[in-house]
């Protein structure tokens, strides 16, 4: 197994699932910033090994426009990066 990221749909209106594969048990930090820098979203997820999912629903208060999905390690390791759109 390798660690993997998927986010969909892409693009997204008020809805954004992602799911991620890893290989070990890892506490991490999930932001989303748009264009500027600005952190729209920002959580912790405890990834436990293999596939996770989660989604977020509380995204249409969002412009739309385009977005960085970034998981960190707590040392600040970027371990995924991504970009999305938002209709």
């Amino acid at each position: 197994m390798s660690n993997h990221l998927s986010a969909y749909p892409n693009p997204f209106k008020d809805t954004l699932s992602f799911e991620v594969e890893v290989d070990n048990n890892i506490s991490t930090i999930v932001t989303i910033f748009d264009e500027s820098g600005k952190i729209i979203k920002l959580l912790s997820w405890n990834l436990k090994k293999g596939t996770n999912k989660t989604t977020l629903s509380d995204l249409e208060h969002v412009a739309s426009g385009a977005f960085t999905l970034e998981i960190k390690d707590m040392k600040g390791y970027v371990m995924f990066s991504t970009i999305l759109t938002k209709e």
